[in-house]
Order: C-alpha cells, then structure tokens, then sequence
C-alpha cells in the first residue's frame, strides 16, 4: 500500500468516526431524545394495541381509559427530566439508572392512577417503562461508544492521573482559538490571562462552553471536594439553602408516614428472624452524632451477634454478622427502622451518614474541619455511602468527608434525586452496596 492510499484510508476512517461523533451529539440533543422516547414507548405501544385489538378484542383499551395513556406520557417525561438532569453530576453511569428511574417513574404514576380511578389497565404503562428503558439504553450505549468528551485545558498544569484515565479527550489549548466539539474549558485561576484569551472565553460562553477552574472541574468529575487549610475561605455555600433545607424536611415527613405503614409489617418480619437466628434484641440502639452536633438514639435492626465483643466499626468480612445480617446489610433493610428517626427530626432520608459518637469524637480530634458534615440532618442514605460505604480507618474517613462536602457545596434537589436512584438500584438488584 502506498503512502497516497493509506492517507486515504486513514482519512475515510476519520470521516467515518466524526460521522459517528455528530450523528451521537445529534441523539444525544434533548429534543431528539426525547421526542424518540416519546414515539417509540408511547406511540407505539398504542399503536400495536389498536391494531392487535382487532384481532383479538379481549386487549383493546375499554372507553375512558385514556388516562393510562397520559400517565405513559408523563411518566416518560418524568424519567426523562431525571436522566437528563442527573446525567451532569459526577460519577454516574447513566445505564445502570435507566430502570430506577423509570421504576420511580412508574411507580408515582401507578399510585395517582389508583387514587384517582381505583383501577388499572397496566398494558401502556408497563410497554412504556421497558420500551423506554430500550430506548435509552441504546442512546447511551451509542453515545458511550463514539462520543468521547472533549475538553479543552488552558493551563500547563498536568493532569492528574486520576483525571487522565476517565473516558474524555483532554485537548491543551495553546493558543486563543476554540477547539471544534468542546463540552467545557478548564483554566488555571492563579493565572492572569491576557485580553486576547478572555475574549476567548467570552465567544466559547456564547456558544454555551461550560467553564471550570481546575479544582471545579475535579470536583465535578470525582464528586468530592478536597479540604482546603482553611475551608471557611472557600466554602461560604458549605451552609445549604435554607429554604431547600426546610422544603426537604417537609418531604421527609411527608414521605416517611406512608412508607413507615408499607414497610412495618416487613420490620416485624425481620425482626421475629433476627430473634429467632441469634439471642439479643431485635432493634439495636446506638448513640450517635447528628444535626449540628446534637447526640441522638439511631435505630436499626441488628444485623451482628450481640454475645460478641468487637470494634465499634465493621468490614465486608466481619465474623460477628449472622446470615441474615447479611441479607438485611445487603438491601439496606437494616435501616428501615431509622424512619423513626425521620419523624422525630433527628435524620433525613438523604445526607451524611450518622456515625457512632467515639468514633465521631475521634475523627473530629483527627480530621480538620470534620464538624463540618453536621450543618445538615445525617441521612439514611447519602452521596458518600453510595460511593465508599462503611469505613473506619482515619484516612478513609478523611476520604469520605470529602464526598460529604461535594454534597454540602452542591446541595440541590437534583443530586438527592441521582442518590436515591442509585439507592434504588442497590435495593433492588444489591449492585453498589457495602
């Protein structure tokens, strides 16, 4: 092959996988995807139904049941508002939130439908779910597939490893000219650019660029914010929004007195096994350190024998879990009666886990600015417990409190909703818990 046909060759592939990269940004456009969404899990479910119903009359939709048609459509919409939202935030598979969110979807529309009629024609609702599911799962198999990120970097700063290995085309910017199919610019805030490089960034913020300084972007793509010397200096949004802070708390009630008549029969359930598997009481108490450092009573099933001596901390491995201990840990279960906690306005459905006072104490001896978690009610679930887990080890306690700030810097409504679908899918299928 000569030198003339291999530049050809090569050129042909370049043109193929920039095809690719436009045809990705085009599905990956919000209108697209969710006009696909909308045709192919609503307009088609109902259009097989009116055919196939001619054929067998028993399927077809009885009269004045449209209202199944419009919860198909609003919960697409809602599944879709929650994948394109938190598909931004750090450390997010899109994939693997694709059923929670449409379980969470389902099931809201599914609990309205039985309120309002008493009863339902499950045909659209369910074809949606999975056809949307389909749908999804494709686009963002596709768009995993040929559209890389590209970044671009105004700065000689490396890139730390950590960085350098995720799946983004990181793209030096040498001079003051904007680099094709940019998703965002990282620049050095300790420098002082020059007006030729501003009014660059200027253009690139027209053309709806996404701006970081470093340390930004690194918090955005780890979900953890590193403990500056003096946080105080840095942190002044580490207080969350007052307002969200009291809406949350409505929710929270509100949440938790419907759910706490679901899941009481499964406690009692539980807790007759426990009593029955090992000696000892079925709810385990424990002190522990809560909303602005006030000690409370956290409740949970106990999932470790209670004749055995051993550390205030547990591992994957520890001897003392029984067997259904496990499976309780595994599904979260073990915390279902903390929704007592809830209702007494000691803990949230969602935020930093609560942890045990000596070792509290302990850490706040050890880790500046540990005190800082507790400007927020501690969670059943949270950002740092869906990444990392239980740990007790100083440095991975240091670690974790850095995924407590990222959720304290960017506390929202949004980045509870990506915790509890992630919660969802460790409760339902067991991935991600520890």
């Amino acid at each position: 092959m000569n030198f003339t046909t291999f530049h050809d060759f090569e050129q042909q592939i370049g043109n193929g996988r920039e095809k690719q990269q436009k045809m990705a940004a085009f599905l990956r456009s919000n209108r697209v995807t969710f006009t696909g969404a909308l045709l192919f899990a609503v307009v088609l479910p109902e259009a097989v139904q009116q055919s196939a119903s001619r054929i067998w009359p028993s399927i077809a939709c009885p009269p004045g049941r449209e209202l199944e048609l419009f919860a198909s459509v609003f919960a697409i919409t809602l599944a879709h508002v929650l994948l394109r939202k938190i598909g931004i935030l750090p450390l997010v598979d899109r994939k693997t939130l694709i059923v929670p969110a449409m379980a969470v979807s389902l099931g809201l529309c599914l609990a309205a439908l039985l309120l309002a009629v008493h009863h339902v024609q499950l045909f659209h609702l369910v074809a949606s779910a999975i056809l949307g599911s389909a749908w999804y799962y494709t686009i963002y198999s596709f768009d995993e597939r040929v559209g890389l990120r590209r970044i671009g970097v105004v700065s000689a700063r490396p890139i730390e490893p950590k960085l350098a290995a995720m799946p983004i085309e990181w793209v030096r910017i040498a001079r003051p000219k904007i680099h094709k199919d940019l998703v965002a610019i990282a620049y050095d805030d300790d420098i002082t650019y020059t007006p030729e490089w501003e009014s660059l960034f200027s253009r690139a913020v027209m053309r709806k660029i996404h701006f970081y300084d470093l340390a930004q972007l690194r918090e955005k793509l780890t979900g953890r914010v590193r403990i500056a010397a003096r946080p105080e200096l840095v942190f002044g949004q580490l207080l969350p929004s007052q307002p969200y802070l009291r809406i949350k708390w409505a929710v929270d009630v509100f949440v938790a007195l419907p759910v706490l008549c679901l899941v009481l029969p499964v406690i009692a359930l539980v807790a007759l096994a426990i009593r029955l598997e090992s000696p000892g009481p079925a709810i385990y108490r424990q002190k522990r350190v809560g909303y602005q450092g006030r000690v409370f009573t956290c409740y949970k099933l106990r999932s470790m024998r209670n004749d055995v001596a051993g550390p205030l901390y547990t591992n994957e491995r520890d001897p003392r879990i029984t067997r259904i201990g496990h499976v309780i840990r595994k599904y979260r279960i073990d915390e279902l009666p903390q929704i007592f906690n809830i209702l007494k306005g000691e803990m949230s459905w969602i935020g930093p886990r609560p942890e045990a006072l000596r070792l509290a104490r302990a850490y706040e001896r050890a880790i500046p600015h540990y005190a800082y978690r507790h400007t927020v009610r501690p969670g059943i679930t949270g950002w740092a417990a869906i990444h990392q887990g239980n740990v007790a080890l100083t440095d991975a306690a240091a670690e974790k409190l850095e995924y407590d700030f990222y959720y304290l810097k960017y506390f929202s409504i949004w980045l509870d909703a990506l915790i509890v679908l992630m919660t969802v899918r460790t409760v339902l299928t067991g991935f991600g818990s520890r």
